[in-house]
């Protein structure tokens, strides 16, 4: 698989308020743009759907691989853009 980005993403908790300067960047202060997200997406998802089959946590693979292709959509819809 390819490499992930070097900072890792922090899920937002329910109970944390959103900050709108802070949407769309790391922990170290710089933006991702959407096509960066989309492949970060498209990366992890396969992985996490590489563990859910090995767990025979079949529908969970499922969904997982339908976020990668759509990420991957996301991805080839901004090549098309440019």
């Amino acid at each position: 698989m390819s490499k992930l980005p070097t900072y890792a993403l922090k899920a937002p908790s329910p109970h944390d308020e959103p900050d709108a300067a802070d949407v769309g960047k790391d922990p170290g202060g710089s933006v991702m743009s959407t096509a960066e997200t989309a492949q970060y997406i498209a990366e992890f998802t396969a992985e996490l759907s590489y563990l859910a089959r090995q767990s025979k946590l079949d529908l969970l693979a499922y969904l997982l691989d339908m976020a990668r292709l759509e990420a991957g959509r996301a991805i080839q819809a901004g090549k098309r853009g440019k």
